[in-house]
């Protein structure tokens, strides 16, 4: 297993949230880890179903009286 080094404030943090809530350490970490990995798969995931909507606009021009007369 790696050792992980961190601070003395996020260990102070970390202490703070394993008493409130009452589970050791790793635990928390886990759950955060697990917390962090499903926010990335659900980025990805929505990523990928927006991709066909792309487009791009780099020749875009707006022109507000044309806008207007439509």
């Amino acid at each position: 297993m790696q050792t992980v080094q961190i601070s003395d404030d996020v260990a102070s943090l970390l202490r703070e949230l394993t008493e409130r809530e009452h589970i050791s350490s790793a635990n928390l970490i886990a759950q955060l880890v697990k917390s962090h990995k499903d926010e990335i798969t659900k980025r990805d995931e929505l990523k990928k179903f927006f991709e066909p909507y792309r487009k791009g606009l780099s020749g875009f021009t707006f022109n507000r009286e044309e806008a207007n007369e439509r």
